[in-house]
Formats: C-alpha cells, sequence, structure tokens
C-alpha cells in the first residue's frame, strides 16, 4: 500500500508538470478559471509530493501517516479533475483513498512521544521562516517588479509563492526571477521537515532495569537450550516479555533488531515471537532477526519474515572429538609444540576467576585487540569473566613461567543438550603459532571428559561460499570472489578455514527480514550493532536514556 501510495505521488507530480491547457479544455473554462486550474496544478504537485514522504509512515504502520495520505490522496484527486479533467488519475487516487479506508485496521502504529505538538510547531515555524524570507526578499528588489511591489503586497505575494500559487508579480529586468523560483521549494522543504517530525517513529534506547536482567538471566537457566541463548545477557540488549519467556533486542535504524530466537519454552516460541512483531510494528518498526535457527523458518515466516542465508555456525560434539586421524593432524601437531613450550592450561568457573586474574585477561584482551572496538551483538558476550555467570568456564594458557597469555571464555548451553558456546578466544600476539588451536582442541576433550554434548565455535559468516567442495552457482562464485576481497577487513575466510580443521557440524543460521527493499538496510544496521562499522543516520538509533515504558512482567 505504502508503495503504491508513492506510485500515486510519484504520477501526481508528472500529471501537474505537465498539465495540459489547451483550447480542447475550454469547456472546463467555463466552469474553472485558468487561475484555479494553475493552482490546482500547484496543489497536486505539493500533495503529490506529501504522498511520496507520507509513504514511508505507511510502511511503518503508522495511524497518522494513514490520516495524512488519506486528506492528500482526496486533494490530489479533486486536483488532477479541476487541472484538467485528468479521470485516470483521479481515479487512481481515489481508488488509493478507498482501499486505504477498508484496510484501515493495517494502520495502529503509534507516533513517537511528542511528534503531534513537535510537528505543529515545526511547520508554522519554518513556514514563518520562509515566508519573512520572501516578505524581505520581494521588498528589497522591488524596483525589479512590476508592478512594485509595497510592503502589503510582498507579504500577500510570498505567502502565494511558498504554497506554490502563481503571484502577481513580474520581473521586469530577470534579475529577481531566483526569488520565485526559491519560494516553492522552500516551502516544500518546510512541509517535509514538518512531515519528517509528524511520522518520527518512536526512537527507544536501552530498556533494560536490574529486574529485567534478573528475569531475563533465570529463564536463559530454565529455557536457553539455544547454543545462542546465553548471549541475549549482553548489557546492550533490551528486553520484550511475554508470559514465561522474552526476546532479546536493540532498536537501530528504526528496526527492532532481534538478536537470535526468542528464548521460552518451545511451544510458546510462536506465541513469544508474535507478540514482539505486533509490539514492534505498533511503534512503527520494522523487523529483523538476526541469526536465528532454521528449526524455526515456519514461525517467522508466518509472521511475514523471509529469510537469507548469513552462514554457519561450527558445533563440535565433545563425546566424539579426537585428536586421531591424518585430517586433525596439524591440530596435534600445533598441539604438541606448546606442550613442549611449557604451557599449560587451567579450567575455572567463572565464579573461581579473582581480580588479579581478571586484570591479567583485560590485559591480553587489549593486547590481542588493539585499538579495535569489542566486537559482537548476537555471538558474545560484552564483559571479561564475571561472578555473574556462574556456569561459564574460563580456560587459561599459561607460559612456563605462570603468566596467562591467552584464554577462551565459554558460556552454557541448557536444555537435554547441555554444553557450552564460544564467547571469546584472546591470546597475546607474541604467543607461538598454534596457540588457538591447541586452546580450542584441548577444551573440546576436556569437555567430554565433563559430559557436554556440544560445543560451539566461531560463526563462520557465508560460510559455504568457502567451501572448495561446494556446488555454487555463477552468482556465488561472484560472491566468493567479492569475499576474498573483502577478507583483508572483515577475516571471513581465515575464519572458515579455522573452524574448519575440527572437523565441526554445520549448522545454517540466517537473517529474518521482512521486505526485500529493506534487507540492505538491515544488514547495515546489523553491522553498525556487531560495530563492523558506523554511519550517521539522524533520528535512525535509539538514544542512551530514551524514555522507558513499564511492559508486561514474566509472569
Amino acid at each position: 500500500m505504502a508503495a503504491l501510495v508513492g506510485l500515486a505521488g510519484t504520477v501526481s507530480l508528472l500529471s501537474a508538470a505537465s498539465a495540459p491547457m489547451h483550447t480542447r479544455f475550454l469547456p472546463l473554462t467555463n466552469i474553472v478559471p485558468l487561475a484555479a486550474r494553475y493552482g490546482a496544478a500547484s496543489v497536486t504537485a505539493l500533495a503529490g509530493f506529501g504522498l511520496l514522504v507520507v509513504a514511508g509512515g505507511l510502511a511503518r504502520r503508522q495511524r497518522i501517516a494513514w490520516w495524512v495520505a488519506i486528506s492528500l490522496l482526496l486533494i490530489v484527486g479533486l486536483s488532477h479533475l479541476a487541472k484538467d479533467l485528468d479521470v485516470p488519475s483521479a481515479g487512481l487516487s481515489l481508488g488509493l483513498a478507498v482501499v486505504l479506508f477498508v484496510n484501515r485496521a493495517e494502520f495502529d502504529a503509534r507516533p513517537g512521544p511528542g511528534s503531534i505538538r513537535r510537528a505543529f510547531l515545526t511547520l508554522p515555524l519554518f513556514f514563518g521562516v520562509v515566508w519573512g524570507f520572501g516578505v524581505i526578499a520581494i521588498f528589497t528588489h522591488a524596483r525589479d517588479f512590476v508592478p512594485a511591489p509595497t510592503l502589503g503586497m510582498a507579504m500577500v505575494e510570498a505567502s502565494r509563492g511558498i504554497v506554490g500559487l502563481p503571484t502577481g508579480l513580474i520581473s521586469a529586468q530577470g534579475d529577481a526571477k531566483w526569488i520565485l523560483a526559491l519560494l516553492p521549494i522552500l516551502g516544500v522543504m518546510a512541509a517535509v521537515a514538518a512531515f519528517a517530525a509528524l511520522l518520527r517513529p518512536v526512537v527507544e534506547g536501552l530498556r533494560r532495569s536490574p529486574a529485567d536482567a534478573d528475569a531475563a538471566a533465570d529463564i536463559v537457566r530454565r529455557h536457553g537450550s539455544d547454543t545462542l541463548s546465553y548471549f541475549a545477557l549482553r548489557h546492550d540488549k533490551s528486553y520484550f516479555f511475554e508470559g514465561d519467556g522474552f526476546v532479546a533486542y536493540r532498536y537501530l535504524w528504526t528496526l527492532g533488531l532481534v538478536s537470535g530466537d526468542p528464548v521460552c519454552e518451545p511451544g510458546e516460541r510462536e506465541r513469544t515471537m508474535e507478540a514482539f512483531v505486533q509490539h514492534a510494528r505498533g511503534m512503527g518498526w520494522g523487523v529483523a532477526v538476526l541469526a536465528g535457527s532454521e528449526g524455526m523458518e515456519p514461525v517467522y515466516r508466518a509472521l511475514g519474515l523471509r529469510a537469507f542465508y548469513l552462514g554457519d555456525e561450527a558445533i563440535l560434539d565433545p563425546r566424539t572429538f579426537s585428536l586421531e586421524g591424518r585430517p586433525i593432524r596439524k591440530v596435534r601437531q600445533s598441539g604438541h609444540r606448546m606442550t613442549r613450550a611449557g604451557y599449560t592450561l587451567q579450567f575455572l568457573r567463572d565464579t573461581a576467576v579473582d581480580p588479579d586474574l581478571r586484570d591479567a585477561l583485560d590485559g591480553v584482551t587489549r593486547s590481542w585487540r588493539g585499538r579495535a572496538p569489542e566486537r559482537g551483538f548476537t555471538m558474545s558476550l560484552d564483559r571479561l569473566p564475571s561472578p555473574t555467570d556462574p556456569d561459564a568456564i574460563t580456560v587459561v594458557a599459561r607460559d612456563a613461567q605462570g603468566r596467562a597469555q591467552g584464554y577462551l571464555h565459554l558460556v552454557p548451553c541448557y536444555g537435554n543438550e547441555p554444553g557450552f558456546s564460544l564467547d571469546q578466544m584472546r591470546r597475546r600476539p607474541d604467543t607461538p603459532n598454534g596457540m588457538t588451536e591447541w586452546m580450542v582442541s584441548e577444551t573440546a576433550l576436556e569437555l567430554g571428559r565433563r559430559g557436554a554434548s556440544r560445543f560451539s565455535l566461531n560463526f563462520a559468516v557465508r560460510g559455504r561460499i568457502f567451501d572448495d567442495h561446494a556446488r555454487l552457482s555463477l552468482w556465488q562464485r561472484g560472491e566468493a570472489k567479492l569475499l576474498t576481497w573483502l577478507n583483508p577487513f572483515f577475516q571471513l575466510e581465515r575464519l572458515w578455514a579455522f573452524n574448519d580443521k575440527f572437523d565441526p557440524q554445520w549448522v545454517p543460521r540466517f537473517i529474518y527480514y521482512e521486505a526485500p527493499q529493506s534487507l540492505p538496510r538491515v544488514v547495515l544496521a546489523y553491522l553498525e550493532a556487531e560495530a563492523f562499522l558506523r554511519l550517521p543516520l539522524i533520528g535512525a538509533r535509539g538514544r542512551p536514556g530514551a524514555r522507558r515504558e513499564r511492559r508486561r512482567r514474566p509472569a
């Protein structure tokens, strides 16, 4: 519907620009004077431009956008008839008004706090500024017009000019034509600014209280069976609770970016996700699920979301993992090299990590990361080993002198197949090559001895593209070349090759999104959430300290 309204706006602009005033419309002149027809053409152009602006609000299901669109479509329809009996264009506009009215229940998103008040303040303010500029410009160039306008006449003609109506002024020397041409443009800009304020969606910052965090942690321990469930407890995620479950998300670029699947009982996932989608659309947001599982695809599809293959998660079974055999010999050799160098591993619960060791691990992190920001949104935590994660495990690699030179941090996976997901994997840059492979392989063996059934390693974006044995289409081969070119910046192929050394099970993950045209925005927002890039977009991201609203507590 938004696209059709945008189409009606485009048709109106083209129709107004080419409005015929030929003699075959003389019968119409007997009913509508020529000046009024010119005025109708200007109104058609302005209203058509307004339809283009309001279409974005319709796409967000905003009720205010619906009211404005209905009004503009009626105005445009009548203007088409008044200016040149353009029946097809009028029929399109009036027909769309009927369609919007019939489907009025679809547009229930409320405006952002203060949007209406802001719009009513913005419109007269901007029009006042433009009108004042027009009065001063016309009056100070009075000698260039015929007839020379008085101050009162300049006030009237500036008012007509900013709304696109023809003025009674003629530029004698041509030097003042720019004033008459500029006033309608400035008037349109003022109207667009008011529309933008009116149709602004609800902007949300981080919304979570200590009670929310405690409730989410309790639900994760009871229902967090997915390998990504524990990462919902990052500090930069908001929570939407529905019954005994929740959705972890972040507002960014007018999108509710969901991190992984809902955390709840398996039978309640559809209800929980449906409640969040309704909540997001009621706020005027789009919805995207980042790193969703393949098994949830029917649920997301029923909610109007479509799948885009994101990549593969590498998962080991510690009970069957082994360092025996030729395919894994390079990992085995790395382990031998580390053992000969006097390195040892220490396995600790996070509650046993004391402040001195935490400082040492922080030093490892800073030396490994350098100036790069801390990345991760869907598949990592945003903190060092902490007592707040009592079920997590820290694996510390110490050199022959007992100094911490690297570490792994593992967070738990609950449910019928308990295990762990790799959160952080860090080492000092001057440590021997193969240290990371050694830490991962020894950790997998230790988890097997402890009875863990899953060990989730790193995630490989578009991993299938790099598989030498995969059959790729022509498009995928082109994508592979592009990703190879981007590899120095994002290390995509290198990460896939590292995971592949352990012969894991590759589990696909997807981005679930709404309309095809929203996918580029979703991808850019995802990259920003993961701290790979930051693009400024005024009013698009949540502001810290945004107004908090009370939501339902878990049952």
